[in-house]
């Protein structure tokens, strides 16, 4: 057998492979094809040439049926079968002229099946047939990954805000939906936190539309950072985020939506331009609770309880009494009833 190349050894070259015990076959291939830009390698039996199409990675295997050991129909069957090979085309040449052996060729993956002895002329349409349909295929298999790539950045853009790079409403609506579905299920809890960054319009007023678009980018990075692998981010809209936490108590929902109001009150906004402070509001409610029996109800409780924490004096994390918040979005009433959990004063 000749010493195996590496596929980029030679680019631009074909590399086909004799299976064959005969040395004639190869020789004569060899011959046929001296003046073309291909690259005859050969093995002398059936578990030689498997491990030498592995490690060619040839463009083309011509295959003998009889050989010792291995034989043909086995050996076109481990190539089709092995993830390296099976896209590889394989001519079975044999002086096997039984329709039997035929039928059982192709049923082994052969692509195609000539037998001895042939004009050479034959060989070598046969061959320049077979290499322009695997041209073909693997033209269709890089067009076919171009757009699954293309087809998942464009998922991605429909679930992605593109201001802040966390998942957006859309995407928040749905990933609420099935970890409802799951609590529910498993009888699990489910808490949610909304968070709003306090007095962003004056922010937005003094600085510009443009600091405050790099001031929600900055504050995303805060949120993405404060919460936990587990938990899922959402730019619910404006200035207003949400974290969706699966299998989680209301005290553990509290810890994480604190831990992201403490790094936002620390944290330098715009450091290199306009460096500013803001804080951060938020609400938090949990499934199962009193009056929380639907993703909506969810919703509506962690949102009263953020605007409860607005009225309270902002920069504060606030739990949802969620028999009282379950309703509509309150009044300047109803905001004050319940209590801060956490403050920054």
């Amino acid at each position: 057998m000749t010493s195996p190349a590496q596929p980029e050894d030679a680019v631009g070259r074909r590399r086909i492979l004799v299976i064959d015990d005969d040395p004639e076959t190869g020789r004569l291939i060899r011959t046929w094809f001296a003046a073309e830009p291909y690259d005859i390698h050969e093995a002398h039996e059936g578990a030689e040439g498997i491990e030498a199409a592995r490690s060619i990675r040839p463009d083309l295997i011509v295959l003998d049926l009889r050989m010792p050991g291995i034989d043909g129909f086995s050996v076109a069957r481990a190539l089709k079968q092995d993830p390296l090979t099976r896209s590889t085309p394989v001519l079975m040449v044999t002086a096997c002229r039984d329709v039997d052996a035929k039928v059982e060729a192709f049923g082994a993956g052969t692509d195609d099946y000539v037998t001895k002895p042939f004009p050479f002329e034959e060989i070598d349409a046969r061959i320049r047939s077979l290499l322009r349909r695997r041209d073909f295929l693997v033209g269709l298999e890089g067009t076919i990954r171009e757009l699954t790539s293309t087809n998942e950045q464009l998922e991605q853009l429909l679930i992605t805000d593109e201001k802040t790079g966390l998942y957006n409403f859309r995407e928040f609506r749905r990933r609420l939906r099935d970890e409802w579905a799951r609590a529910e299920r498993y009888r699990t809890p489910l808490s949610l936190v909304f968070l709003d960054v306090d007095d962003f319009k004056r922010l937005n007023d003094r600085l510009g539309h443009l600091a405050g678009d790099r001031v929600l980018a900055e504050f995303a990075t805060l949120v993405t950072g404060g919460a936990r692998a587990s938990d899922f981010a959402a730019r619910y809209g404006g200035e207003e985020f949400s974290v969706i936490l699966p299998h989680t108590q209301l005290d553990m929902a509290l810890r994480v939506a604190d831990r992201i109001r403490r790094a936002v009150r620390e944290f330098v906004f715009l450091a290199h331009e306009s460096p500013s402070h803001v804080t951060v509001s938020a609400g938090v409610a949990t499934y199962p609770s009193p009056g929380i029996d639907s993703v909506d109800t969810l919703i509506r409780a962690s949102d009263v309880a953020l605007y409860r924490a607005k009225d309270l004096g902002k920069d504060r994390v606030v739990a949802a009494n969620a028999e009282q918040d379950s309703g509509t979005r309150p009044t300047d009433k109803s905001r004050r009833r319940g209590r801060a959990v956490k403050s920054g004063n």
